[in-house]
């Protein structure tokens, strides 16, 4: 996908960080606008500051995309305001970093629908369209280095970002054995970039507000969200992210880094399973 002037772009997330940047890029390049975020504040200050940079025809929902009706009400705005949709960003996600025998229930539920399952969704109610457009397409999954490498924190994290990315490679070789070879698919794996992750706390949705588990006065959970916090503020800017993105849909490139270092790990990773290593 080369041409993206007058074509639609759908961003979840896109109230800060990279869901924001991603949508400024595509901004500059003359698309049409689908903003969602659940912070209706902060979705609101994005499309003010794009509307006050570009002449840009926008869009938007306020809605937890977690929630398939919400990404349902997602598409229909799309196709009712634009009737076509050319690329699809996922990039609504949150940050748990605590052990998997901690961590409590509501959580892990919260975490698998934010970073994966609402990815899942918007590429099942997405990618229909695209395929009876039969016209260049991109979809963007915005996963993390975290799901191409391991640590001993963040089990939750690290399993729902390699799931995504998994997902993402098996819909590209889908999408090219049943001859949709048009929908270019890609997976973003950032590491740390400055951006709101470490405040996903705000963002938590009311069915999973039950805080009287005794884990969310404990040190492990407190020490999680200084960890979170100190990597994503000492990390890049993420001014550069959407220009790095539009690149590689230009260039077809499927993994997308903003840290090439994280290659290393990965590197890592890899060769243990290859040579039948324990992880570590």
């Amino acid at each position: 996908m080369k041409d993206f002037k007058d074509k639609v772009l759908v961003v979840t997330g896109a109230g800060n960080g990279i869901g924001k940047e991603i949508a400024k890029e595509g901004a500059l390049r003359g698309m049409k606008l689908v903003l969602n975020d659940i912070d209706p504040s902060d979705l609101e200050k994005t499309i003010t500051e794009l509307k006050e940079k570009f002449p840009v025809e926008i869009v938007s929902q306020a809605a937890d995309i977690t929630q398939i009706e919400n990404i349902k009400a997602l598409f229909n705005l799309t196709m009712k305001h634009f009737a076509q949709v050319d690329m699809l960003v996922n990039n609504a996600g949150i940050a748990i970093s605590t052990p998997v025998w901690e961590i409590p229930v509501q959580d892990i539920q919260w975490i698998t629908e934010a970073n994966f399952l609402s990815h899942v969704y918007g590429m099942r109610l997405f990618i229909p369209q695209m395929i009876k457009q039969a016209t260049p397409a991109a979809v963007i999954n915005v996963a993390s280095g975290a799901g191409l490498m391991i640590t001993g924190n963040a089990a939750m994290y690290h399993a729902t970002k390699t799931a995504d990315i998994a997902l993402a490679e098996s819909t590209y070789i889908g999408l090219r054995e049943r001859g949709h070879r048009q929908i270019q698919v890609h997976a973003l794996c950032p590491a740390f970039v400055q951006t709101d992750l470490f405040e996903s706390e705000r963002h938590r949705p009311e069915r999973y507000q039950n805080k009287n588990d005794p884990y969310y006065e404990n040190q492990e959970y407190l020490s999680s969200i200084y960890r979170t916090k100190r990597s994503v503020k000492n990390g890049m800017a993420a001014d550069s992210v959407g220009m790095t993105v539009f690149t590689a849909v230009e260039e077809e490139k499927f993994y997308i880094l903003t840290h090439p270092e994280i290659l290393y790990p990965a590197k890592q990773k890899y060769e243990a399973v290859l040579n039948l290593s324990n992880p570590g």
